[in-house]
């Protein structure tokens, strides 16, 4: 017997996967250039921003299996969303602070380092995860990978390096109720 296909609530997780890993990809691709051209120190320095902000992603993935194996997976969400949020805040109310840009950029490598693994999980806790959902969701995070980063080039042209902030900020926000419209649209599922 097999259940329905989960229309719904898979293009609604494809969105959060969209959301998210355009948020990753273009804060990864673009703080070098943000750090260079906002002066906030050489080209090496901001190479160092850069290697900080991966390293710390790798760190908080490395510290995200520990974490969950210990806690449910929309807890770890929206820890990670939280301080997501309040890493690019410290940056965009702190525009002028390489001290809190260097912060924000650490607090957010490691806040958005299990969000991509904790979406699927609590997407196989509310639904039934075939090859064509999970390929769905991969197409989703090849999309968002390929699109917020273009966008933010666009941005940098147009408006100027300093929209950077706001529209990753943008993307978060929307992805955090775009995850709580999920867990609405989305029956929890008994034991397998």
């Amino acid at each position: 017997e097999h259940a329905p296909f989960p229309l719904l609530p898979v293009i609604v997780m494809v969105l959060c996967f969209v959301l998210y890993v355009g948020g990753e990809a273009g804060y990864g691709a673009w703080i070098y250039t943000y750090g260079v051209k906002l002066g906030f120190g050489t080209e090496v320095t901001a190479a160092y921003l850069t290697s900080a902000f991966w390293g710390s992603f790798t760190l908080g993935r490395l510290f995200g299996i520990w974490v969950s194996t210990r806690a449910r997976p929309m807890t770890i969400l929206v820890l990670d969303f939280v301080g997501c949020l309040l890493s690019l805040a410290l940056i965009l109310f702190f525009q002028q602070s390489a001290d809190l840009l260097w912060a924000g950029t650490i607090l957010l490598g490691i806040s958005q380092a299990s969000i991509f693994p904790t979406f699927l999980t609590l997407a196989e806790e509310r639904m039934h995860i075939t090859g064509t959902v999970a390929g769905l969701f991969l197409v989703g995070a090849g999309l968002g990978g390929m699109s917020l980063p273009w966008l933010i080039g666009q941005v940098f042209v147009r408006i100027g390096p300093g929209a950077m902030m706001g529209l990753i900020f943008v993307d978060t926000l929307l992805n955090l109720l775009i995850l709580f419209l999920f867990v609405r649209v989305a029956e929890k599922r008994g034991p397998a």
